[in-house]
């Protein structure tokens, strides 16, 4: 071993920083009944509502991993034999579609035979005139397996041209990319603690707009979980959780928060997009192709790469972690085996960070027989950031 601390690089879930961790071990109550808990709820709410542009729309925080709002909002939306046309350009994009079968619904898939750049507007356009009784249309953001950053603004205004619903992940997205969740018209937005805000994973962030609710009014969901009536009715009308939130995540999401509202939404989204850049000089110094076709493809919160002729991804893993420690990603589904994957989520949106990263990374391939030039790399990286 050559490391006496451990890095985190991964896509989610994240490295904690200390001020998080810190929170973390702030002395609980019952947040079922202790009024002071409710009131840092409620700041969280706010501080995440102007994060993402949530002016005029409803914001809660789940206990839940985010997969929990993925479900709620096709239970809540979707009734059996409603049509959704999901945009399936991923591999979290494709996966809607099996949330929406086990409701009873019908997917109509859109971009599943491109997932190295952002869905083609125009075909979501002829699919939606063709489809005039389609209730939703569901969007991942950052699909997060391939690193692709889909046009949110361009396909929300498709959306609303057509008129219905637009569902939107944006768990590997929220804090490092702008979301605007009124101003594009999104009706239902799932964030997820484990990614840019760098929180352990166990809360769901989930934004509804008024057309949203009007659907959700009309399906009537009946199931308890998942029901977001609940936190409507019983959150904002009674100040009743509908079940027991976990408190120090809740504290550690408001100290995360509070990070970055101190260095300004601003200067947030722009870090995340020099680390992009960052990463993709690094790769290119390297001689190793990103896997989104262009840049302007590719999220500012991690970036993917596939993985080199002869190269085994499990055993380069393995010695990034194990003789360097610092952990990076392999991917999923179609992609398991042929992708590789580095995080810069958050804190792991830095120069210290990305240099370690890169870095190890042409270590480990020149550990196993790959011609690397470590200089190149840290050059690359170091010019981005001048």
């Amino acid at each position: 071993m050559f490391f006496t601390d451990r890095f985190i690089l991964t896509p989610g879930p994240t490295e904690i920083p200390s001020r998080v961790r810190r929170a973390l071990l702030r002395e609980t109550s019952n947040p079922d009944l202790d009024p002071s808990f409710l009131e840092v709820y409620n700041r969280v709410r706010d501080m995440l509502k102007k994060l993402i542009g949530a002016r005029t729309s409803s914001l809660y925080v789940i206990p839940g991993e985010a997969i929990l709002g993925l479900e709620a909002a096709i239970a809540n939306i979707v009734k059996p034999s409603s049509k959704v046309v999901v945009i399936a350009n991923g591999v979290y994009g494709e996966g809607f579609g099996d949330f929406v079968k086990s409701y009873g619904g019908i997917p109509i898939y859109v971009g599943n035979g491109e997932w190295r750049k952002s869905v083609d507007l125009y075909e979501l356009d002829r699919v939606l005139e063709k489809n005039r009784d389609v209730v939703a249309v569901t969007l991942v953001h950052c699909d997060t397996p391939s690193a692709l950053l889909n046009d949110l603004s361009g396909v929300a205004k498709v959306v609303k041209e057509h008129g219905p619903l637009l569902i939107v992940d944006a768990v590997s997205s929220i804090g490092g990319v702008p979301i605007d969740f009124d101003g594009n018209g999104i009706d239902v937005m799932i964030g997820g603690s484990q990614k840019v805000l760098n929180v352990p994973a166990g809360l769901t962030v989930i934004a509804i707009s008024k057309a949203a609710w009007d659907k959700i009014d009309e399906v009537k969901y009946h199931g308890y979980y998942l029901n977001l009536r609940l936190w409507r009715d019983m959150l904002d009308d009674q100040g009743i959780f509908p079940y027991t939130m976990s408190d120090v995540l809740i504290y550690a999401l408001e100290e995360s928060l509070n990070m970055i509202f101190e260095e300004g939404l601003e200067a947030v989204f722009k870090r995340h997009e020099i680390a992009k850049k960052a990463s993709w000089n690094a790769l290119e110094a390297m001689n190793l192709e990103p896997y989104p076709i262009a840049i302007e493809y590719s999220s500012p919160t991690v970036t993917a790469f596939i993985v080199p002729n002869n190269i085994n991804e499990e055993k380069l893993r393995d010695i990034t972690w194990r003789k360097y420690g610092v952990m990076i990603a392999g991917s999923w589904g179609r992609l398991k085996g042929k992708v590789l994957r580095i995080g810069h989520m958050g804190v792991q949106a830095s120069r210290t960070h990305l240099l370690i990263a890169y870095t190890v990374l042409a270590k480990a391939l020149r550990d196993l027989g790959l011609n690397t030039n470590i200089g190149r790399v840290v050059e690359a990286i170091e010019e981005t950031y001048k």
